[in-house]
């Protein structure tokens, strides 16, 4: 059984349990004889991305949390209203998926299973696999049982009160809560939370191995008023209790790992750092164009008396940018050629690492007006990372054809990121602690991450562990 916590760092981890703040997980690793292995997820760090790596051992062309298809002409996103089934048919030929014929619960791929209750992180395959579990299925047992009842009513009033109380802090002390992430928050914690944590239970009374399940009310609460506030901090206690729980059903036939897919880092929003939306200065840019926030704003010229259309595609850090009539994606010189320096403007701006395109099979990145190809680039990148290892990372990400005609990584200075995204904390860029997760395994497991620097790279050393363990029972 692998639980998933969602967008939990390996140096917040360490925190908390020295802090007490995760009693449970302390006492796996002092009594059970767990450690934490740090891993490096690559880049992008989101959660489609490291999830589809760690569950396939293939995330290429995926390029962030929402990306736009230029074949189907449809913006591939995640969470609730995921379209990648419109392009599903894509991805994963050919690969061994970490939970065929166990349960995937609250993922956002099925991979494999027999028993892939989605609840919001997928788009529901429901009643598509012969033993697929409907939500009605989860939701009419675990309601029908009064202390499950009762746990959620106190919840319901507990969380809600919680809430607004953590948010006038917030706004007391200076900080802007991110409201669509609050109310997410809300409903993540009361309802999808403990809904998953049941139906983990559900698999393992009904003998699904393996299983895959993601808890993600501490992403969601960091996204909401940033990973170091005390409401993420207390939620991180919720977490640990539901891991508490988890455990305690899993009787001698089942062993757990824990992992998470990326970490948080507090962030700025780009309108808060510029004065302006993202969409409304790449618009000034491009005179004539009508420019989409897709799921977002609109900006330049009306979409009918517009020469073209930019679509602009936001995971935290990270801003893909494609121009939404071409078929395939703008080769550098290309751009340059019809949209004279564009990348070098965008690359000058104060609240821009950097920018990233491609020159034929050469990646090219710039930085404050200035071009850096090859070896050089490495100068750009020795602040975030291993620049040997991010170099590697970014190249990656630049030779998929799904990613924007350029891509765009917002700055990253003493800890804080500017986000494209109205968030309070974020990820899916370059910097601190968001590109460094954690596998927490049993030391006897011989679970070794030091040499994992893409998520995809994780799979093969869980299926492993899969048969290893499969062997002894």
């Amino acid at each position: 059984m692998i639980v998933h916590v969602d967008g939990l760092g390996a140096d917040s981890l360490e925190k908390a349990i020295r802090e007490g703040r995760m009693p449970f997980v302390e006492r796996l690793m002092r009594s059970e004889g767990y450690e934490i292995n740090r891993y490096r997820c690559g880049v992008p760090s989101t959660t489609p991305f490291a999830q589809a790596g760690i569950l396939y051992g293939d995330n290429s062309e995926i390029p962030s949390f929402r990306w736009w298809d230029r074949k189907q002409q449809v913006l591939v996103q995640f969470g609730a209203g995921s379209t990648f089934k419109k392009v599903a048919d894509k991805y994963f030929e050919g690969c061994e998926p970490l939970t065929k014929d166990g349960a995937c619960i609250a993922a956002c791929y099925p991979a494999g299973a027999a028993d892939d209750f989605g609840i919001a992180y997928q788009d529901r395959t429901y009643a598509k696999e012969e033993r697929s579990r409907s939500a009605a299925h989860v939701l009419i047992p675990y309601l029908a049982n009064p202390l499950h009842l009762g746990d959620w009513v106190w919840q319901t009033f507990a969380v809600a009160a919680r809430t607004v109380k953590d948010v006038a802090v917030a706004k007391r002390r200076g900080r802007h809560p991110a409201s669509s992430y609050v109310a997410t928050d809300v409903v993540e914690e009361i309802f999808i939370h403990h809904l998953t944590r049941y139906a983990v239970q559900q698999a393992m009374h009904e003998g699904y191995s393996p299983i895959y399940a993601g808890l993600y009310a501490f992403d969601e609460t960091a996204h909401a008023f940033g990973p170091g506030d005390p409401a993420a901090l207390r939620v991180l206690k919720h977490v640990d209790r539901s891991l508490d729980v988890i455990a305690a059903s899993r009787g001698s036939e089942y062993e757990m790992l824990i992992l998470s897919d990326h970490g948080q880092i507090e962030t700025v929003p780009f309108v808060a750092a510029h004065g302006r939306h993202f969409g409304e200065v790449v618009a000034g840019l491009l005179p004539g164009f009508h420019v989409e926030e897709m799921k977002g704003d609109e900006f330049g010229v009306p979409e009918k008396e517009a020469i073209g259309s930019l679509h602009l595609t936001y995971s935290g850090g990270l801003a893909h940018m494609y121009f939404a009539a071409r078929s395939r994606r703008f080769d550098y010189r290309g751009l340059e050629a019809n949209h004279p320096k564009l990348a070098t403007a965008i690359s000058d701006l104060d609240q821009v690492a950097l920018v990233m395109a491609r020159d034929g099979d050469e990646d090219v990145f710039l930085k404050g007006g200035q071009e850096y190809r090859g070896a050089r680039a490495k100068t750009l990148l020795q602040e975030y990372d291993d620049s040997d290892i991010l170099l590697a990372q970014l190249s990656r990400l630049n030779s998929f054809a799904s990613a924007g005609d350029l891509v765009v990584f917002g700055a990253f200075a003493g800890g804080m990121q500017v986000n494209f995204e109205n968030q309070a904390g974020g990820h899916g860029s370059i910097g601190g602690e968001q590109l460094h997760p954690f596998v927490l395994a049993k030391k006897e497991w011989n679970v070794d991450t030091s040499e994992v620097c893409g998520a995809h790279e994780l799979h093969p050393i869980l299926c492993r562990l899969k048969d290893q363990l499969a062997a002894l029972t």
